[in-house]
């Protein structure tokens, strides 16, 4: 991790944060720069963490450039697939969203430059972080579970939980993760750096409608894993891959059942009762919160 930092906030993080608690970093050009510790916010000074705006490191144009160099180690070009999505993966788990000026030739994005904000998320395998509700999402064999969450709340943690649950309890589904992000198994040259279980085949930095239709039919799994699903095209393949058998676990992003319920994309997925397991997460008590797990009528199960 300090690794993509030059002084002095690589000195700072080593002598005065312990960045095994931090979840996210967050530098805004001519800004203060902002740590997330526990889900709560803090600034970043020259001694550490502190309360104090006054102190607050502010960061410079150079610091986000230096950032984003020492990612991609020094080429940027390499790495511009992921870039023009907003986004790179640092190996252990590391992910930096980007903002900045968009590059657009005949409608069709090339990069981004003129970096203005960089958001640091860390990715965290919370060890046996889904054992309250694993027992009721394999009742009877895996039920097709969403997870639903709000940004930071600890969706993709629980589902890095749950297939490492399976892998360890034997549960030998041949398992299909789609990675689109690098958020679950952040393979690093081809080489997962976050623990999936043994039973995972990963594609990463595909876009999901490419994944689910290349790789259900030349992977043949019993259970298809992809985060947020976002729009009708996502919707669409999980309708058809619902219906040719293939098992489902994925995360949508939404702040309960009510708030997914009002997305009119998902309807049809609610009412053909696709999924019989819904797991609602918040940060109420820190991320990760379980709110209770519902089955496919919205009837609670657990809480």
């Amino acid at each position: 991790m300090e690794s993509i930092f030059e002084e002095p906030l690589s000195e700072i993080f080593k002598k005065y944060v312990n960045l095994n608690k931090v979840n996210e970093i967050r530098l805004r050009l001519n800004k203060r720069i902002v740590i997330y510790i526990g889900g709560k916010p803090y600034y970043l000074s020259y001694e550490g963490i502190t309360n104090n705006a006054e102190k607050a490191i502010i960061a410079s144009r150079e610091m986000l450039y230096n950032i984003i160099r020492r990612a991609t180690e020094n080429s940027v070009y390499a790495v511009n697939n992921q870039l023009k999505q907003g986004f790179l993966t640092v190996k252990g788990g590391i992910r930096l969203g980007i903002c900045g000026e968009v590059v657009v030739e005949n409608g069709v994005v090339q990069t981004i430059k003129n970096f203005s904000s960089i958001n640091i998320r860390i990715a965290r395998e919370v060890k046996n972080c889904s054992l309250n509700i694993f027992e009721t999402i394999m009742q009877g064999g895996f039920n097709n579970t969403l997870i639903i969450s709000p940004p930071g709340a600890g969706k993709t943690t629980m589902i890095r939980d749950i297939l490492c649950q399976m892998s360890e309890r034997s549960y030998t589904y041949n398992i299909l993760l789609v990675d689109e992000r690098y958020e679950i198994a952040n393979c690093f040259n081809g080489q997962q750096t976050l623990n999936v279980g043994e039973f995972a085949d990963i594609i990463s930095g595909s876009n999901k409608s490419y994944a689910l239709e290349c790789g259900v039919r030349s992977m043949s799994p019993d259970i298809l894993v992809t985060d947020e699903l976002a729009n009708s095209q996502d919707i669409n393949s999980i309708l058809d891959i619902a219906n040719s058998g293939v098992k489902l676990l994925c995360s949508v992003h939404a702040k309960n059942i009510e708030e997914l319920r009002a997305k009119p994309q998902f309807k049809q997925l609610l009412d053909q009762k696709i999924f019989k397991r819904f797991v609602v997460l918040s940060k109420s008590r820190g991320p990760g919160t379980i709110e209770g797990v519902f089955d496919e009528s919205f009837r609670c199960l657990y809480v």
